[in-house]
Protein backbone atom coordinates (compact mmCIF):
# COMPACT_ATOMS: atom_id res chain seq x y z
CA UNK A 1 0.00 0.00 0.00
CA UNK A 2 2.98 2.67 0.62
CA UNK A 3 4.16 1.50 -2.62
CA UNK A 4 1.50 2.26 -4.30
CA UNK A 5 0.92 5.76 -2.39
CA UNK A 6 4.15 7.01 -4.11
CA UNK A 7 3.14 6.40 -7.67
CA UNK A 8 1.41 8.76 -9.84
CA UNK A 9 -0.69 6.99 -12.06
CA UNK A 10 -2.17 8.76 -15.28
CA UNK A 11 -4.83 7.11 -18.48
CA UNK A 12 -6.85 7.93 -21.24
CA UNK A 13 -10.53 7.57 -19.76
CA UNK A 14 -12.52 8.20 -22.43
CA UNK A 15 -12.72 5.26 -25.54
CA UNK A 16 -10.04 5.38 -28.46
CA UNK A 17 -11.25 6.63 -31.04
CA UNK A 18 -12.13 10.42 -33.20
CA UNK A 19 -15.09 12.90 -31.24
CA UNK A 20 -15.01 16.16 -29.87
CA UNK A 21 -13.19 15.97 -26.47
CA UNK A 22 -11.34 13.45 -24.86
CA UNK A 23 -10.53 12.96 -21.24
CA UNK A 24 -6.70 11.80 -19.74
CA UNK A 25 -6.81 11.49 -15.78
CA UNK A 26 -4.23 11.39 -13.45
CA UNK A 27 -4.17 10.52 -9.58
CA UNK A 28 -1.42 10.36 -7.12
CA UNK A 29 0.20 12.53 -4.82
CA UNK A 30 2.67 14.40 -7.66
CA UNK A 31 -0.35 14.74 -9.60
CA UNK A 32 -0.46 18.50 -9.18
CA UNK A 33 3.69 18.29 -10.01
CA UNK A 34 3.46 16.90 -12.79
CA UNK A 35 0.93 18.44 -14.43
CA UNK A 36 2.38 22.48 -14.11
CA UNK A 37 5.38 20.25 -15.95
CA UNK A 38 3.70 19.88 -18.90
CA UNK A 39 0.72 22.98 -18.74
CA UNK A 40 0.99 26.38 -19.67
CA UNK A 41 -1.82 28.93 -18.52
CA UNK A 42 -1.85 32.58 -21.11
CA UNK A 43 -2.57 34.36 -17.64
CA UNK A 44 0.62 33.03 -15.91
CA UNK A 45 -1.36 30.68 -13.68
CA UNK A 46 0.07 27.29 -12.00
CA UNK A 47 -1.71 23.86 -11.32
CA UNK A 48 0.07 23.93 -7.60
CA UNK A 49 -1.66 27.42 -7.32
CA UNK A 50 -4.99 26.54 -8.42
CA UNK A 51 -7.22 25.84 -5.44
CA UNK A 52 -9.28 22.02 -5.62
CA UNK A 53 -12.38 21.73 -7.72
CA UNK A 54 -11.46 24.35 -9.71
CA UNK A 55 -10.65 24.58 -14.18
CA UNK A 56 -7.83 26.57 -15.99
CA UNK A 57 -7.63 27.13 -19.43
CA UNK A 58 -4.21 26.80 -21.50
CA UNK A 59 -1.66 24.64 -23.70
CA UNK A 60 -0.55 21.18 -22.43
CA UNK A 61 3.16 20.82 -23.85
CA UNK A 62 5.55 18.48 -23.93
CA UNK A 63 8.90 18.07 -21.15
CA UNK A 64 11.26 19.64 -23.73
CA UNK A 65 8.65 22.53 -25.03
CA UNK A 66 6.80 21.32 -28.21
CA UNK A 67 3.26 22.58 -27.65
CA UNK A 68 0.30 19.52 -27.93
CA UNK A 69 -2.87 20.76 -27.68
CA UNK A 70 -5.26 24.06 -26.42
CA UNK A 71 -6.84 22.37 -23.05
CA UNK A 72 -9.30 22.63 -20.23
CA UNK A 73 -7.40 21.42 -16.96
CA UNK A 74 -9.56 20.23 -14.18
CA UNK A 75 -7.85 20.71 -10.49
CA UNK A 76 -8.88 18.66 -7.60
CA UNK A 77 -7.28 17.83 -4.51
CA UNK A 78 -7.03 15.43 -1.67
CA UNK A 79 -8.84 13.87 0.06
CA UNK A 80 -12.59 15.15 -1.93
CA UNK A 81 -11.65 13.51 -4.92
CA UNK A 82 -12.92 10.02 -6.54
CA UNK A 83 -9.57 8.19 -5.58
CA UNK A 84 -8.74 10.19 -2.23
CA UNK A 85 -5.52 11.15 -3.90
CA UNK A 86 -4.67 14.83 -5.65
CA UNK A 87 -6.12 14.44 -9.41
CA UNK A 88 -5.65 15.94 -12.86
CA UNK A 89 -8.49 15.58 -15.24
CA UNK A 90 -7.32 17.27 -19.06
CA UNK A 91 -10.16 17.64 -21.47
CA UNK A 92 -8.21 18.06 -24.67
CA UNK A 93 -9.73 17.65 -28.14
CA UNK A 94 -10.52 13.82 -28.88
CA UNK A 95 -8.23 12.57 -31.68
CA UNK A 96 -6.67 9.22 -30.94
CA UNK A 97 -2.88 11.19 -32.25
CA UNK A 98 -3.75 14.26 -29.72
CA UNK A 99 -4.45 12.17 -26.80
CA UNK A 100 -1.44 9.59 -27.21
CA UNK A 101 1.26 12.55 -27.24
CA UNK A 102 -0.83 14.02 -24.13
CA UNK A 103 -0.41 10.78 -22.58
CA UNK A 104 3.54 10.05 -23.25
CA UNK A 105 3.99 13.61 -22.20
CA UNK A 106 2.50 12.39 -18.85
CA UNK A 107 5.14 9.57 -18.81
CA UNK A 108 7.95 11.64 -19.57
CA UNK A 109 7.23 14.49 -17.36
CA UNK A 110 6.77 11.21 -14.23
CA UNK A 111 3.74 9.71 -14.05
CA UNK A 112 3.41 5.59 -14.52
CA UNK A 113 0.74 4.23 -17.31
CA UNK A 114 -2.33 3.03 -15.05
CA UNK A 115 -3.27 -0.53 -14.61
CA UNK A 116 -6.52 -1.83 -15.54
CA UNK A 117 -9.08 -0.98 -12.89
CA UNK A 118 -6.53 1.16 -11.03
CA UNK A 119 -8.16 4.77 -10.36
CA UNK A 120 -11.47 2.70 -8.67
CA UNK A 121 -8.95 0.05 -6.73
CA UNK A 122 -6.85 3.18 -5.32
CA UNK A 123 -11.20 4.46 -4.32
CA UNK A 124 -11.69 0.99 -2.53
CA UNK A 125 -8.48 1.02 -0.58
CA UNK A 126 -8.46 4.78 0.25
CA UNK A 127 -11.76 4.44 1.69
CA UNK A 128 -13.75 6.50 -0.87
CA UNK A 129 -16.05 2.82 -1.91
CA UNK A 130 -16.88 -0.24 -0.74
CA UNK A 131 -16.36 -3.36 -2.95
CA UNK A 132 -20.41 -2.94 -4.01
CA UNK A 133 -20.11 0.23 -4.89
CA UNK A 134 -16.82 -0.29 -6.69
CA UNK A 135 -18.51 -3.16 -8.48
CA UNK A 136 -21.63 -1.11 -9.42
CA UNK A 137 -19.55 1.36 -11.47
CA UNK A 138 -18.87 -1.38 -13.97
CA UNK A 139 -22.52 -2.48 -13.76
CA UNK A 140 -23.29 1.27 -14.72
CA UNK A 141 -20.46 1.60 -17.50
CA UNK A 142 -21.88 -1.59 -19.40
CA UNK A 143 -25.46 -1.16 -18.19
CA UNK A 144 -27.76 -1.39 -21.44
CA UNK A 145 -31.37 -1.18 -20.32
CA UNK A 146 -32.97 1.20 -17.73
CA UNK A 147 -33.70 -1.47 -15.18
CA UNK A 148 -29.94 -2.63 -15.41
CA UNK A 149 -28.91 1.12 -14.61
CA UNK A 150 -31.39 1.33 -11.94
CA UNK A 151 -29.89 -1.77 -10.71
CA UNK A 152 -26.81 -0.81 -10.40
CA UNK A 153 -27.30 3.06 -9.45
CA UNK A 154 -29.33 1.50 -6.57
CA UNK A 155 -26.05 -0.90 -5.42
CA UNK A 156 -23.38 3.22 -5.88
CA UNK A 157 -25.95 4.50 -3.57
CA UNK A 158 -25.09 1.82 -1.24
CA UNK A 159 -28.62 0.05 -0.96
CA UNK A 160 -26.74 -3.46 -0.67
CA UNK A 161 -23.51 -2.24 1.21
CA UNK A 162 -26.28 -0.55 4.22
CA UNK A 163 -27.95 -3.79 4.62
CA UNK A 164 -25.53 -5.84 4.43
CA UNK A 165 -23.66 -3.84 7.06
CA UNK A 166 -26.66 -3.64 9.39
CA UNK A 167 -26.42 -7.39 9.36
CA UNK A 168 -22.80 -7.38 10.33
CA UNK A 169 -22.85 -5.38 13.38
CA UNK A 170 -25.47 -7.06 14.54
CA UNK A 171 -23.95 -10.23 14.91
CA UNK A 172 -20.93 -8.54 16.19
CA UNK A 173 -22.38 -6.95 18.62
CA UNK A 174 -23.62 -10.56 19.98
CA UNK A 175 -20.17 -11.78 19.12
CA UNK A 176 -18.97 -9.35 21.41
CA UNK A 177 -21.57 -9.86 24.31
CA UNK A 178 -20.23 -13.71 24.22
CA UNK A 179 -16.84 -12.87 24.58
CA UNK A 180 -17.78 -10.66 27.53
CA UNK A 181 -19.63 -13.56 28.87
CA UNK A 182 -16.33 -16.12 28.44
CA UNK A 183 -13.88 -13.64 29.11
CA UNK A 184 -15.39 -11.60 32.52
CA UNK A 185 -18.15 -14.63 33.89
CA UNK A 186 -17.15 -12.79 37.22
CA UNK A 187 -18.76 -9.78 36.92
CA UNK A 188 -22.10 -9.64 37.98
CA UNK A 189 -22.78 -6.34 36.13
CA UNK A 190 -22.15 -8.12 32.83
CA UNK A 191 -25.40 -8.75 31.13
CA UNK A 192 -25.55 -12.97 30.56
CA UNK A 193 -26.28 -13.90 26.90
CA UNK A 194 -28.28 -17.27 26.83
CA UNK A 195 -28.06 -20.03 24.18
CA UNK A 196 -31.85 -19.59 23.10
CA UNK A 197 -30.70 -15.59 22.30
CA UNK A 198 -27.65 -16.82 20.40
CA UNK A 199 -30.13 -18.97 18.23
CA UNK A 200 -32.93 -16.63 17.98
CA UNK A 201 -30.44 -13.90 16.49
CA UNK A 202 -28.53 -16.25 14.21
CA UNK A 203 -32.04 -16.69 13.08
CA UNK A 204 -33.03 -13.77 12.41
CA UNK A 205 -29.91 -12.63 10.49
CA UNK A 206 -29.58 -16.13 8.46
CA UNK A 207 -33.61 -15.11 7.18
CA UNK A 208 -32.19 -11.72 6.04
CA UNK A 209 -29.31 -13.30 4.28
CA UNK A 210 -31.67 -15.74 2.63
CA UNK A 211 -33.81 -13.01 1.61
CA UNK A 212 -31.03 -11.19 -0.22
CA UNK A 213 -30.14 -14.68 -1.72
CA UNK A 214 -33.10 -14.87 -3.46
CA UNK A 215 -32.63 -11.68 -5.45
CA UNK A 216 -28.57 -13.19 -6.93
CA UNK A 217 -30.97 -14.75 -9.73
CA UNK A 218 -32.90 -11.75 -10.87
CA UNK A 219 -29.09 -9.54 -10.16
CA UNK A 220 -27.71 -12.02 -12.63
CA UNK A 221 -29.88 -11.02 -15.09
CA UNK A 222 -30.37 -7.78 -14.92
CA UNK A 223 -26.59 -7.45 -15.33
CA UNK A 224 -25.62 -10.17 -17.54
CA UNK A 225 -29.22 -10.45 -19.36
CA UNK A 226 -31.81 -12.91 -19.67
CA UNK A 227 -30.90 -16.12 -21.97
CA UNK A 228 -33.25 -16.91 -24.44
CA UNK A 229 -33.39 -19.23 -27.07
CA UNK A 230 -36.05 -19.67 -29.74
CA UNK A 231 -36.78 -22.61 -30.86
CA UNK A 232 -39.48 -24.30 -33.16
CA UNK A 233 -39.99 -26.28 -36.30
CA UNK A 234 -38.99 -24.87 -39.48
CA UNK A 235 -40.73 -21.84 -40.98
CA UNK A 236 -42.51 -21.21 -38.01
CA UNK A 237 -41.25 -17.28 -37.89
CA UNK A 238 -38.74 -17.51 -35.29
CA UNK A 239 -36.25 -15.20 -37.61
CA UNK A 240 -39.21 -13.41 -38.01
CA UNK A 241 -39.35 -13.12 -34.05
CA UNK A 242 -35.98 -12.19 -33.91
CA UNK A 243 -36.15 -9.10 -36.36
CA UNK A 244 -39.20 -8.31 -34.87
CA UNK A 245 -37.69 -7.91 -31.03
CA UNK A 246 -34.22 -6.34 -32.52
CA UNK A 247 -36.76 -3.81 -35.09
CA UNK A 248 -34.12 -4.45 -37.84
CA UNK A 249 -33.88 -6.99 -40.31
CA UNK A 250 -31.34 -9.00 -38.65
CA UNK A 251 -31.65 -12.75 -39.88
CA UNK A 252 -32.44 -13.77 -42.99
CA UNK A 253 -36.16 -14.71 -43.49
CA UNK A 254 -37.55 -17.10 -46.31
CA UNK A 255 -40.18 -19.75 -47.40
CA UNK A 256 -37.18 -22.50 -47.68
CA UNK A 257 -37.40 -24.75 -44.82
CA UNK A 258 -33.75 -24.61 -43.08
CA UNK A 259 -32.64 -21.42 -43.59
CA UNK A 260 -31.48 -21.19 -40.47
CA UNK A 261 -28.27 -22.81 -40.02
CA UNK A 262 -27.01 -21.76 -36.94
CA UNK A 263 -27.38 -20.22 -33.36
CA UNK A 264 -27.70 -16.34 -34.38
CA UNK A 265 -27.44 -14.39 -30.85
CA UNK A 266 -28.06 -11.22 -30.15
CA UNK A 267 -28.76 -8.57 -27.17
CA UNK A 268 -31.76 -6.45 -26.95
CA UNK A 269 -33.93 -4.06 -24.46
CA UNK A 270 -37.16 -6.30 -23.96
CA UNK A 271 -39.32 -3.84 -22.19
CA UNK A 272 -36.65 -1.79 -19.82
CA UNK A 273 -35.07 -5.99 -19.46
CA UNK A 274 -31.35 -6.46 -20.68
CA UNK A 275 -32.01 -10.00 -23.20
CA UNK A 276 -29.39 -12.12 -24.80
CA UNK A 277 -31.71 -13.65 -27.44
CA UNK A 278 -30.64 -17.06 -29.89
CA UNK A 279 -32.62 -17.51 -32.69
CA UNK A 280 -31.84 -21.30 -33.26
CA UNK A 281 -31.86 -23.85 -36.57
CA UNK A 282 -35.56 -25.21 -36.77
CA UNK A 283 -35.42 -28.45 -35.38
CA UNK A 284 -36.60 -31.45 -37.02
CA UNK A 285 -35.14 -35.17 -38.70
CA UNK A 286 -32.40 -33.71 -41.77
CA UNK A 287 -30.16 -36.09 -43.32
CA UNK A 288 -28.28 -32.59 -44.75
CA UNK A 289 -24.88 -32.71 -42.38
CA UNK A 290 -25.00 -28.98 -41.77
CA UNK A 291 -28.38 -28.78 -40.73
CA UNK A 292 -28.07 -32.08 -38.79
CA UNK A 293 -25.18 -29.55 -36.48
CA UNK A 294 -27.36 -26.61 -36.12
CA UNK A 295 -30.43 -29.01 -34.88
CA UNK A 296 -28.03 -30.26 -32.28
CA UNK A 297 -26.83 -26.65 -31.31
CA UNK A 298 -30.24 -25.59 -30.90
CA UNK A 299 -31.64 -28.29 -28.02
CA UNK A 300 -27.84 -27.33 -26.47
CA UNK A 301 -29.27 -23.77 -26.66
CA UNK A 302 -32.32 -24.92 -24.90
CA UNK A 303 -30.63 -26.33 -21.97
CA UNK A 304 -28.25 -23.96 -21.32
CA UNK A 305 -31.15 -21.08 -21.66
CA UNK A 306 -33.37 -18.98 -18.83
CA UNK A 307 -36.37 -19.16 -20.85
CA UNK A 308 -37.37 -21.09 -23.50
CA UNK A 309 -39.51 -19.45 -26.30
CA UNK A 310 -41.28 -22.45 -28.14
CA UNK A 311 -42.49 -20.82 -31.49
CA UNK A 312 -46.06 -22.65 -33.30
CA UNK A 313 -47.11 -21.98 -36.64
CA UNK A 314 -51.25 -21.10 -36.16
CA UNK A 315 -51.88 -21.00 -39.68
CA UNK A 316 -51.97 -25.16 -39.60
CA UNK A 317 -52.74 -27.44 -37.68
CA UNK A 318 -49.72 -29.03 -34.81
CA UNK A 319 -47.76 -31.25 -35.81
CA UNK A 320 -46.73 -34.45 -33.90
CA UNK A 321 -43.05 -33.56 -33.99
CA UNK A 322 -44.22 -30.35 -32.29
CA UNK A 323 -45.42 -32.36 -29.34
CA UNK A 324 -42.71 -34.11 -28.73
CA UNK A 325 -40.40 -30.96 -28.90
CA UNK A 326 -43.06 -29.50 -26.15
CA UNK A 327 -41.44 -32.50 -23.71
CA UNK A 328 -38.52 -30.95 -23.79
CA UNK A 329 -39.14 -27.59 -24.20
CA UNK A 330 -41.28 -27.72 -20.76
CA UNK A 331 -38.41 -29.34 -18.25
CA UNK A 332 -37.29 -25.02 -18.31
CA UNK A 333 -38.84 -21.89 -17.71
CA UNK A 334 -40.93 -21.54 -21.11
CA UNK A 335 -43.39 -19.43 -23.07
CA UNK A 336 -45.50 -20.64 -26.25
CA UNK A 337 -45.36 -18.18 -28.94
CA UNK A 338 -48.17 -19.07 -31.48
CA UNK A 339 -47.21 -16.87 -34.28
CA UNK A 340 -48.90 -15.86 -37.67
CA UNK A 341 -52.34 -14.87 -35.99
CA UNK A 342 -52.90 -13.02 -38.48
CA UNK A 343 -53.80 -15.85 -41.33
CA UNK A 344 -54.15 -18.58 -38.03
CA UNK A 345 -56.64 -20.86 -37.60
CA UNK A 346 -54.93 -21.94 -34.03
CA UNK A 347 -55.37 -20.04 -31.16
CA UNK A 348 -54.31 -20.27 -27.01
CA UNK A 349 -57.72 -21.34 -26.60
CA UNK A 350 -57.23 -24.36 -28.51
CA UNK A 351 -53.56 -24.60 -27.86
CA UNK A 352 -54.56 -24.91 -24.18
CA UNK A 353 -56.49 -27.91 -24.62
CA UNK A 354 -53.52 -30.05 -26.09
CA UNK A 355 -51.08 -28.56 -23.38
CA UNK A 356 -53.10 -28.07 -21.05
CA UNK A 357 -50.12 -27.53 -18.16
CA UNK A 358 -49.10 -24.42 -20.46
CA UNK A 359 -52.14 -22.45 -19.29
CA UNK A 360 -50.85 -18.64 -18.89
CA UNK A 361 -47.92 -19.40 -21.29
CA UNK A 362 -49.09 -18.96 -24.68
CA UNK A 363 -49.19 -16.27 -26.42
CA UNK A 364 -50.51 -14.85 -29.76
CA UNK A 365 -48.54 -13.06 -31.75
CA UNK A 366 -47.63 -11.93 -35.66
CA UNK A 367 -44.35 -11.51 -36.56
CA UNK A 368 -44.93 -9.97 -39.82
CA UNK A 369 -47.26 -7.65 -38.83
CA UNK A 370 -44.94 -6.72 -35.58
CA UNK A 371 -47.67 -7.42 -32.39
CA UNK A 372 -46.75 -9.57 -29.25
CA UNK A 373 -43.42 -7.52 -28.20
CA UNK A 374 -45.42 -5.72 -24.82
CA UNK A 375 -46.88 -8.93 -24.00
CA UNK A 376 -43.86 -10.96 -24.32
CA UNK A 377 -41.96 -8.31 -22.15
CA UNK A 378 -44.51 -8.04 -19.52
CA UNK A 379 -44.62 -12.12 -19.55
CA UNK A 380 -40.99 -11.60 -19.04
CA UNK A 381 -41.11 -9.98 -15.67
CA UNK A 382 -43.59 -12.16 -14.88
CA UNK A 383 -41.52 -15.47 -14.81
CA UNK A 384 -38.50 -14.21 -13.75
CA UNK A 385 -39.26 -10.70 -11.59
CA UNK A 386 -42.55 -11.32 -10.04
CA UNK A 387 -43.86 -8.65 -12.73
CA UNK A 388 -42.10 -5.55 -10.94
CA UNK A 389 -38.59 -4.83 -11.65
CA UNK A 390 -36.96 -3.23 -9.12
CA UNK A 391 -39.62 -0.17 -8.49
CA UNK A 392 -38.38 0.38 -5.63
CA UNK A 393 -34.91 0.62 -3.74
CA UNK A 394 -34.82 -3.12 -2.30
CA UNK A 395 -30.68 -4.13 -2.38
CA UNK A 396 -30.03 -6.85 -4.79
CA UNK A 397 -27.22 -9.21 -5.17
CA UNK A 398 -26.08 -8.59 -8.73
CA UNK A 399 -22.71 -11.24 -9.13
CA UNK A 400 -21.73 -14.61 -8.16
CA UNK A 401 -18.66 -13.57 -5.49
CA UNK A 402 -21.61 -11.26 -3.70
CA UNK A 403 -23.83 -14.62 -3.94
CA UNK A 404 -20.98 -17.36 -2.47
CA UNK A 405 -20.01 -15.09 0.27
CA UNK A 406 -24.02 -14.90 1.58
CA UNK A 407 -24.32 -18.84 1.11
CA UNK A 408 -21.24 -19.32 3.06
CA UNK A 409 -22.35 -16.63 6.01
CA UNK A 410 -25.63 -18.77 5.97
CA UNK A 411 -24.36 -21.74 6.07
CA UNK A 412 -21.31 -20.49 8.98
CA UNK A 413 -25.25 -18.96 10.96
CA UNK A 414 -26.82 -23.38 10.40
CA UNK A 415 -23.66 -24.40 11.78
CA UNK A 416 -24.75 -22.27 14.53
CA UNK A 417 -28.18 -23.21 15.25
CA UNK A 418 -27.37 -26.69 15.21
CA UNK A 419 -24.86 -26.50 17.69
CA UNK A 420 -27.66 -25.29 20.50
CA UNK A 421 -25.61 -28.15 23.16
CA UNK A 422 -22.52 -26.88 22.29
CA UNK A 423 -20.12 -24.47 24.63
CA UNK A 424 -20.57 -20.61 23.44
CA UNK A 425 -16.75 -20.05 22.58
CA UNK A 426 -17.11 -22.89 20.27
CA UNK A 427 -20.70 -21.22 18.76
CA UNK A 428 -18.47 -18.28 18.62
CA UNK A 429 -15.84 -19.40 16.01
CA UNK A 430 -18.60 -20.17 13.27
CA UNK A 431 -20.23 -16.80 14.49
CA UNK A 432 -17.15 -14.90 13.56
CA UNK A 433 -16.92 -17.40 10.14
CA UNK A 434 -20.18 -15.63 8.86
CA UNK A 435 -19.15 -12.18 10.07
CA UNK A 436 -16.04 -11.99 8.07
CA UNK A 437 -18.01 -13.61 5.16
CA UNK A 438 -20.94 -11.05 5.32
CA UNK A 439 -17.67 -8.69 5.46
CA UNK A 440 -16.14 -10.01 2.30
CA UNK A 441 -19.35 -9.04 0.41
CA UNK A 442 -18.22 -5.14 0.82
CA UNK A 443 -14.65 -6.02 1.46
CA UNK A 444 -14.14 -5.61 4.57
CA UNK A 445 -12.08 -8.94 4.84
CA UNK A 446 -10.92 -9.38 1.53
CA UNK A 447 -7.38 -9.94 0.98
CA UNK A 448 -5.36 -7.87 -1.26
CA UNK A 449 -5.27 -10.98 -4.23
CA UNK A 450 -9.13 -11.43 -4.21
CA UNK A 451 -9.25 -7.16 -4.65
CA UNK A 452 -6.44 -7.37 -7.20
CA UNK A 453 -8.26 -9.82 -9.37
CA UNK A 454 -12.18 -7.85 -9.23
CA UNK A 455 -10.28 -4.69 -10.66
CA UNK A 456 -8.22 -6.15 -13.38
CA UNK A 457 -11.21 -6.61 -15.24
CA UNK A 458 -12.37 -2.76 -15.23
CA UNK A 459 -11.30 -0.77 -18.27
CA UNK A 460 -8.42 0.83 -18.44
CA UNK A 461 -8.98 4.38 -17.09
CA UNK A 462 -11.35 3.50 -14.66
Amino acid sequence: MSQEKEKTIAAISTPIGTGAIAVIRMTGPDAISIADRIFISPHKKTVAGCPGQRTLYGWIQTVKGERLDEVLLLVMRAPHTFTGEDTVEINCHGGMYICRRILEALLEAGASMAEPGEFSKRAFLHGRMDLTKAEAVMDMISAQTAYSLKAAVNQLSGGLYEKIEALRKKLLNMIVEVEVNIDYPEYDEVPEITDEAIQRGCREIADEVETLLATAESGRMLRQGVKVSIVGRPNVGKSSLLNMLLREQRAIVTSVPGTTRDTLEETLDLGGIPVCIMDTAGIRDTKDEVEKIGVERALQSLEQCDLALLVLDASRELLPEEKELFEKVKARPYLILLNKMDEGRQSAEKLVKVFPQAEGRILEISAKQGYGAEALAERVKSLFFGGEVLMDDRPMVTNLRQKEALIRAKEALERVMEQANFEQDLLVIDMRQACDFLGEVCGRSTQEEVVTEIFSRFCLGK
